[in-house]
């Protein structure tokens, strides 16, 4: 028996998860919808690390992927707390071979930390910062980090535009390379790794028109990450 995706059960689903949370922002349940009937159309593209893959199917599946997808959308992606301490041979290497003062090396060594922590968090900023000029574009976040190899969709008539988004073009891996080449899905990435030029102006053409720019990236993430500042107590 051909099993059907119900919007009405997905929309009953989120909509709960989010009046729980008092949520009256933007339309969360209309894009965790279109991300389920996008899975019920290619049910390989579900990413889900153990055992019982959830389905779209059934309302317990929609319950956990929409668990998922409202927790990606809520979840602060201001930098980390350095969490390992750093090796002290670094600082020995540092003196010996460049000349550093004991006090430089191990000021150097911290500050590397904070841009280790802030430099995973960019991606994700970038995601955010698509997601803010797209989204009244039809464009739909696929958050939640179960989607594979696609980061963006927007519905094509009985199809979908999909898009993979990348800060930096040598940061793509095996697997969403392997995915891509059998799908549709389009490939952008944000800066050149050896010049560290930007490449806003190759967009896809389905991102182009739209506004979106380093500049507007840059403006997005500062108040971005002063608002979650405040929020953390930072």
């Amino acid at each position: 028996m051909r099993q059907i995706f119900s919007p009405e059960m997905a929309t009953t689903v989120i909509e709960g998860i989010l009046s729980q949370m008092e949520y009256t922002g933007v339309d969360l349940a209309s894009s965790f919808i279109e991300v389920c009937k996008f899975l019920s159309k290619n049910p390989a593209s579900l990413s889900w690390r153990g055992e019982g893959k959830p389905t779209v199917y059934e309302k317990e599946g929609l319950q956990r992927l929409a668990k998922k997808y409202v927790d990606g959308y809520f979840r602060s992606d201001f930098p980390a707390t350095p969490g390992t301490v750093p090796d002290h041979m670094v600082s020995i290497v540092m003196q010996a071979a460049y000349g550093y003062t004991e006090s430089d090396a191990e000021r150097i060594k911290s500050e590397h930390q904070h841009s280790m922590c802030a430099e995973n968090c960019v991606g994700a900023l970038l995601e955010r910062y698509i997601d803010s000029v797209l989204r009244s574009e039809r464009w739909v976040w696929c958050c939640g980090e179960f989607i594979r190899a696609v980061d963006f969709i927007r519905p094509n008539r009985s199809k979908w535009d999909a898009l993979q988004i990348k800060n930096r073009d040598n940061s793509e891996n095996s697997s969403s390379s392997s995915v891509r080449n059998n799908t549709t899905i389009k490939k952008w990435f944000r800066t050149f790794s050896r010049t560290g030029s930007t490449n806003w102006e190759n967009l896809p053409s389905t991102m182009q028109g739209f506004g979106l720019s380093e500049e507007g990236f840059i403006s997005f993430v500062k108040a971005y990450l002063t608002q979650e500042k405040e929020k953390l107590g930072r």
